[in-house]
């Protein structure tokens, strides 16, 4: 018996420890996301695909893949067992859909561009039991020539 009340014990401190850690990063991306998104603001975004531009394009793209907690996990399988809304992983594909967008931005500042046309998203769900997600973002970003 006080070897299952140990077991229990050592359990419930490492999921304390487990969720701390990956509430903390968590929060940690979200503000960097923050500043990442008011840094890269001046970059538009357009998602129509028949838009035409005077100007020179060039294809920029981004990937990023993040994976849930221990945490996360054990809550989403109770959610799919009971249904419903699977909220805990609401929170990784929108983190990963905002980091694959600031990925796109940078690659677009990189190449001088102000505006980003076309753009899509793709999202993948990885692994055996649906722990990471992939986002991959594209689009045709503009360079408007410096004369102009």
């Amino acid at each position: 018996m006080n070897d299952l009340i140990f077991q229990i014990v050592v359990f419930a401190i490492l999921f304390g420890v487990g969720f701390s850690f990956g509430r903390y990063y968590e929060q940690k991306h979200l503000k960097e996301l923050d500043a990442w998104e008011a840094k890269l603001a001046f970059i538009t975004l357009e998602s129509n695909r028949m838009a035409t531009s005077i100007f020179e394009g060039q294809l920029v793209s981004s990937n990023v893949v993040i994976s849930h907690d221990y945490f996360k996990y054990v809550i989403a399988s109770i959610q799919n067992i009971l249904g419903g809304r699977l909220t805990t992983y609401e929170s990784v594909v929108e983190r990963a859909r905002r980091e694959a967008i600031v990925r796109l931005k940078k690659e677009a500042a990189k190449v001088g561009a102000a505006h980003i046309m076309g753009v899509r998203l793709s999202t993948t769900e990885l692994g055996m039991q649906g722990g990471m997600v992939e986002v991959f973002a594209y689009g045709t970003a503009i360079k408007q020539p410096k004369d102009i």
